[in-house]
């Protein structure tokens, strides 16, 4: 995958879910996440990928 030619919705897609999974297992909130909510998260990004694919 060429991430230059991607269009700006797709980039927004990409960084989102990678400052989620940061943020997710790097601020304290006093919830224990697991690999559920990393799949769960995957999941909602694929959709929305597929959703924008549609546009």
């Amino acid at each position: 995958m060429q991430l230059l030619k991607l269009n700006i919705w797709r980039k927004l897609i990409i960084v989102a879910y990678a400052l989620s999974m940061i943020a997710m297992f790097s601020i304290d909130w006093g919830y224990h996440y697991h690999i559920g909510h990393v799949i769960r998260l995957g999941v909602g990004a694929v959709v929305f990928w597929v959703v924008v694919d549609r546009l």
